[in-house]
């Protein structure tokens, strides 16, 4: 569990840092690391990540669920981007992260990625409509189809009728759907979700999932969620068990209809979590 798929350690790299795929007929990798560690330098260094491997497969639901300090977070940030690993390497949309400058990489997280965090980290100042439409006027590429998708990515979200709310005139869950709205205007490789529902009641939170789960299902989005609750994992293809900084474990779940917590709780008291 968690290698590194079979070839991606002798595959050739292009001078953009272009990964080739390893031949295989299994269904294409979205994301993978190798080996990835994190330490925190200080007076008293922190080691967040222990050597993380792991591979996402393109459509994939998986969620990175673990206790508050696990490193879930910190691992989720470097295979977004955001953040570097100490060591080991990732590999996006077939490129390598560690290939690319500061500008390149800007521009890969603004063009491949989605990010969702508990906050909405929305701003304020912007309607609805300009907040979704904010990756273009950084400069994403829209091949002429700007106002078609911001129009289509705020239907998806039930959100026409609401393009000139500022985010204060929403409720929570609207605030949310904005910015999911915003994290796949781009048709990114990747959408990635930190604790998505923290901030939201049972009922809203479980409305934010099945837009998450609908994206994977009905447009092939792939999707990378932490968590530290069972019950909102249990909406994942996938969960991976992260504790002191190690993948401690993996629960395959499939794809279900039904998205009770139960068995993956059980499954959590069987590995004695």
């Amino acid at each position: 569990m968690g290698a590194a798929p079979e070839g991606a350690l002798s595959a050739e790299r292009s001078a953009d840092g272009t990964v080739a795929a390893p031949a295989s007929s299994a269904p294409r990798l979205a994301l993978y690391c190798e080996q990835l560690t994190k330490v925190y330098r200080g007076p008293r260094p922190v080691q967040a990540l222990r050597g993380v491997s792991l591979q996402v497969a393109e459509g994939e639901f998986v969620a990175l669920m673990g206790p508050s300090g696990s490193g879930k977070s910190t691992l989720l940030h470097i295979l977004g981007g955001i953040d570097t690993p100490t060591s080991g390497r990732v590999v996006l949309d077939g490129i390598d992260l560690s290939t690319l400058d500061a500008e390149a990489l800007t521009r890969l997280r603004r063009d491949r990625t989605g990010f969702v965090f508990q906050f909405f980290n929305l701003l304020p100042t912007l309607t609805v409509w300009e907040n979704v439409d904010l990756p273009f006027a950084l400069g994403a590429p829209h091949n002429g189809y700007r106002t078609e998708r911001v129009r289509h990515n705020l239907a998806r979200m039930g959100l026409l009728g609401y393009e000139h709310h500022t985010p204060q005139e929403l409720s929570g869950g609207e605030q949310q759907r904005v910015a999911i709205a915003r994290a796949l205007v781009t048709r990114p490789a990747i959408v990635f979700a930190d604790e998505p529902t923290g901030n939201l009641d049972y009922a809203t939170s479980t409305e934010i999932l099945h837009l998450l789960r609908t994206c994977a299902r009905e447009y092939g989005q792939t999707i990378v969620l932490v968590t530290h609750s069972a019950a909102v994992a249990a909406y994942a293809d996938r969960v991976l068990l992260v504790r002191d900084g190690q993948i401690h474990d993996e629960i395959v779940l499939g794809r279900r209809e039904e998205h009770s917590a139960t068995a993956l709780i059980a499954r959590l008291a069987e590995l004695g979590l």
